[in-house]
């Protein structure tokens, strides 16, 4: 190993290049996912679902108006601090959660206050049963989502791995394109872009993302295999802020 001598004697441009290279490594997370990704949202085996009583309850849908829709328009009390949460959790490195997408989606309901404990497919299971999943086009802030086929779990090469992935909604911008964070992805924990209008487009015709990389192109894949977040969506579910604090 070189002496303390030796390594001050290094140049200046030498040096800067160690930095950099120390920086790199020491980064929390990757920017955000700029194509396409590694095998994404791997889940351990589905277990039970651990959560308050009552949790779970069906949201109203908001009453229709004249106003285009506003970023993080359609929410509710719970749902802004579980997308607060999300994005807290893309900053910063959760302990004691699992590093993957549904442990991702734990750390994040934790810290707004209504813990639960589960996999991707039973976090959707319990809202099924519970009537609290939906489709709509513009989520709520907050919402849960949940993706098919981000990559061959069975490795089957067949198109047939339901709820591989789960996210975050942390906004809804006037042209209806959704901010999710999520976790497990090659890039570490992030976001991605996601649009339901034109769920196949990655971009619009003014340049604007749409719809994010969310599985990555294989030479196997299936004839029908899609890629991008947008059609590769599931569904959503809403988290009601009344019943988890107990009311009636």
């Amino acid at each position: 190993m070189p002496s303390f001598a030796s390594r001050s004697r290094l140049g200046p441009s030498v040096r800067c290049l160690i930095a950099a290279v120390l920086a790199t490594g020491c980064a929390a997370h990757g920017p955000r996912v700029p194509g396409p990704l590694g095998a994404v949202g791997k889940d351990p085996p589905p277990v039970a679902i651990l959560r308050p009583h009552e949790a779970f309850e069906l949201s109203e849908a908001p009453e229709a108006d004249d106003e285009p829709p506003t970023p993080r328009r359609r929410h509710t009390d719970l749902g802004d601090r579980i997308a607060d949460a999300a994005l807290h959790w893309v900053d910063h490195r959760p302990r004691g959660f699992r590093d993957d997408c549904s442990g991702f989606v734990m750390a994040a309901l934790d810290r707004a206050g209504v813990p639960m404990s589960g996999s991707t497919a039973s976090f959707w299971d319990d809202a099924r049963d519970r009537g609290i999943t939906h489709s709509r086009k513009r989520p709520t802030v907050g919402d849960l989502v949940f993706f098919d086929n981000t990559y061959d779990r069975n490795r089957n090469g067949r198109w047939d791995d339901d709820l591989t992935h789960i996210g975050i909604v942390v906004e809804v911008d006037r042209q209806g394109t959704i901010t999710v964070a999520h976790g497990g992805t090659s890039k570490g924990r992030t976001t991605m872009v996601m649009n339901l209008t034109d769920p196949s487009a990655r971009h619009a015709d003014d340049g604007q993302e749409l719809n994010d990389w969310l599985r990555a192109k294989r030479n196997n894949d299936p004839k029908r295999a899609s890629y991008l977040s947008g059609e590769l969506f599931r569904g959503f579910a809403t988290l009601d802020d009344e019943r988890v604090a107990g009311n009636p």
